[in-house]
C-alpha cells in the first residue's frame, strides 16, 4: 500500500545574508572595473604603454589600491607611475570614476 502526501513547493527566499553577499560581490565587481578604468586612464594620459607602467598594485584586487569613496559609487584613485626601463615612480595620477563608467583625469604630474 502505497501512501502519498502533497507537499506545496514554494521557491527558496534568498535570505538577507545572500543577499547581502551578492551585493558585496556586486559592489566588489564595480569597484575592479573602476580600478581598471582608471588605470588605463592613467596610461594613456602618460602616452600609453610604451611609455608608462603603473604601479603593481593597480594590476592587483581592488582593495590593494590607492583608493577612496568620495560618495556612494564613485571613487577616486591615486595611482603612482613610472617610465618604462625606471625602477623609480615619478608620476602621480588622480582618476575619478562612478559605477556608470565616467572616467575624469583629475591630475596628472611629477612627484
Amino acid at each position: 500500500m502505497a501512501v502519498s502526501s502533497h507537499v506545496p513547493l514554494k521557491a527558496q527566499e534568498a535570505s538577507e545574508a545572500e543577499s547581502s553577499v551578492r551585493q558585496q560581490y556586486r559592489q566588489l565587481i564595480t569597484k575592479n572595473r573602476a580600478k581598471n578604468l582608471a588605470r588605463q586612464a592613467a596610461e594613456q594620459e602618460n602616452g600609453g604603454l610604451g611609455q608608462y607602467r603603473a604601479e603593481p598594485a593597480m594590476h592587483g584586487p581592488v582593495e590593494e589600491t590607492n583608493y577612496e569613496e568620495i560618495e556612494d559609487g564613485v571613487w577616486r584613485f591615486t595611482i603612482r607611475g613610472r617610465e618604462i626601463g625606471s625602477d623609480d615612480f615619478t608620476i602621480q595620477t588622480v582618476v575619478t570614476v562612478d559605477e556608470q563608467a565616467n572616467v575624469t583625469v583629475e591630475s596628472n604630474e611629477e612627484i
